[in-house]
């Protein structure tokens, strides 16, 4: 099994670095942080108050060799979205035990999507979700 860190410093500074990003020094790019946004647009709502739906495509975010995603630190949030639904939706894969032996894992991958529904009533306009990600990546000492 590769060695991911060599000294108690090393293993307080990600042990930091995964649980608060301000809290780790980000004097040689160990912290990264990448947005992602994705978008649906839901067709009008039928005149016999038939609504309709969308989904995005799963837009997907792998870490570069050697960081982790911190999924604490990172966030999706809804920018504008209209209609009777509109969500964001993540999905967080590929953990790997960060800290030998502790069972402390951060995901390798994440990825969003968005989904809406139309307006309830007649005729009442067309629903939509815009979605943002900001991922943080912190590099494995």
């Amino acid at each position: 099994m590769k060695k991911l860190f060599t000294s108690t410093a090393a293993i307080a500074a990600m042990t930091l670095s995964s649980m608060n990003p301000s809290m780790a020094k980000n004097t040689t790019n160990d912290i990264v942080v990448q947005s992602i946004k994705v978008e649906c647009t839901t067709k009008s709502t039928g005149i016999n108050g038939v609504r309709n739906d969308c989904y995005s495509d799963w837009t997907y975010l792998k870490a570069p060799a050697g960081y982790v995603i911190n999924e604490k630190a990172s966030t999706v949030r809804l920018t504008s979205g209209n209609g009777s639904t509109a969500i964001c939706e993540k999905k967080f894969d590929g953990y790997v035990e960060i800290i030998p032996g502790t069972g402390i894992k951060q995901p390798t991958s994440v990825q969003i999507r968005s989904h809406a529904v139309s307006p309830k009533g007649h005729a009442s306009g067309r629903g939509w979700a815009h979605c943002e990600a900001n991922v943080t990546m912190t590099k494995l000492p």
